[in-house]
């Protein structure tokens, strides 16, 4: 399975923008006009309460649509969310051909070794973050690594029983198994094991005449995750999606009465 690391692009595209406008203020004080754009900047220096009133309307505008393109940027965790919420749950001895739902309790065939707590496990994700800590010792997390390790699997049901070959799933709104902190990191595992009812989305394939689970290549999903924590999600996503369509119309009226 991948190992990814943590790379908060955003973060880093909003530190450098303002790193260059503060850069090209300290060179704009010392050479002026020798400056490219020097016209722009000695006008917004002249008008500066004008220019100012304008940034406390843009910038937290700038600020809700860099939010906005965060949630709404695809991941395989939002498009198996997005798919099981439509997917009928098929029986395994009966799954067709395609992109199919399962359900059903786990059955470990190799074991793992969790990094952690050194669990037998059929798979995990594993997370190391650094502690920071501010002036009042409260703490902060940034992931400096992740990854995510399994082994070939089976899911059972009633009807049957189907293998799960795992390159490429994702554990989607999992509870963290174990923790731990050292050494200024915090070490976090969550794991799959044997005996667990999930839910299984991802391209039903057969091997010889043999049907297994893959990943799904068109749709790019392949996501395994808690029956009952699934259901939970599909009962109160809906609010949560109406909570935040009518928070954005609210901004965006605020918005309105202050351009005004």
């Amino acid at each position: 399975m991948g190992v990814k690391k943590g790379r908060p692009y955003i973060a880093y595209i909003i530190l450098g923008i303002i790193a260059t406008c503060f850069i090209y203020f300290i060179l704009w004080i010392i050479f002026k006009d020798k400056m490219p754009l020097h016209e722009y900047a000695f006008e917004m220096a002249n008008n500066y309460d004008a220019y100012a009133k304008k940034a406390i309307i843009i910038i937290p505008l700038v600020i809700v649509v860099l939010i906005f393109i965060t949630l709404m940027r695809p991941t395989a965790a939002k498009r198996f969310l997005r798919l099981q919420s439509s997917l009928p749950t098929s029986k395994i001895h009966s799954v067709a051909k395609g992109l199919a739902e399962i359900e059903g309790k786990l059955i470990m065939k190799n074991p793992l070794f969790s990094p952690v707590k050194n669990e037998t496990c059929i798979g995990y994700y594993y997370t190391i973050e650094d502690i920071d800590r501010d002036s009042d010792g409260k703490e902060s997390y940034r992931t400096i690594h992740k990854e995510t390790q399994c082994n070939i699997f089976q899911v059972t049901d009633d009807t049957g029983t189907i293998e799960v070959e795992p390159d490429g799933i994702e554990l989607v709104l999992l509870e963290e198994t174990n923790s731990s902190s050292h050494s200024g990191k915090r070490y976090t595992e969550t794991l799959l094991k044997e005996g667990q009812k999930m839910l299984l989305v991802g391209y039903a394939d057969s091997k010889n005449g043999v049907p297994f689970i893959r990943k799904d290549e068109y749709h790019k999903v392949f996501g395994i995750t808690s029956s009952s924590g699934i259901t939970v999600w599909n009962k109160y996503q809906p609010l949560l999606r109406s909570f935040m369509f009518t928070c954005s119309i609210i901004l965006l009226i605020i918005i309105y009465i202050l351009t005004q």
